[in-house]
């Protein structure tokens, strides 16, 4: 068995030896990179952002009075579009939530193609919460998710 072990150890010191030759390298310096030359990645290219950024303006909820119930509908900016997977909701402070919705989407089933809305009772009002949206601008190829308080009241 002495043999063995030292023929182990040997291996080991030998296989040490050649791991701190590679790591060690040359010595060399390093070249440093030309300013003009391009640098090769792999890694995909990130959008540029523009240089001038636009507000984020939350929707607005725009409502129409019935008899016994109010039917409010949300409306974004010129060609904006309401994420459906996502979709707009209000959290009333008591605990209630409206979701709002419109009967047709996108072939994708990603955005509502008219305008999302949902019927409320007058008997529910006054509402005291925050209106919760995901929309995305048309020059744009990110979706925003915005808060703003609402107050819905009878008139």
């Amino acid at each position: 068995m002495p043999t063995f072990r030292s023929t182990r150890e040997h291996a080991l010191l030998v296989l040490a030896s050649l791991v701190l030759a590679a790591c060690a390298g040359d010595g060399a310096p390093v070249p440093e990179p030309k300013a003009d030359a391009p640098i090769v990645t792999s890694l995909p290219q990130l959008p540029q952002l523009p240089t001038e950024l636009r507000p984020v303006v939350p929707p607005d909820l725009d409502l129409a009075f019935g008899t016994d119930s109010v039917l409010v509908t949300i409306s974004v900016e010129p060609g904006a579009r309401v994420n459906a997977l996502l979709p707009p909701v209000i959290d009333a402070g008591d605990g209630r939530r409206f979701l709002l919705r419109a009967p047709t989407v996108t072939a994708d089933s990603a955005y509502f193609v008219e305008r999302a809305s949902v019927t409320i009772p007058r008997s529910a009002l006054p509402i005291r919460g925050t209106l919760r949206t995901s929309f995305c601008r048309s020059d744009e190829r990110l979706c925003r998710s915005t808060e703003r308080a609402v107050v819905l009241e009878d008139r």
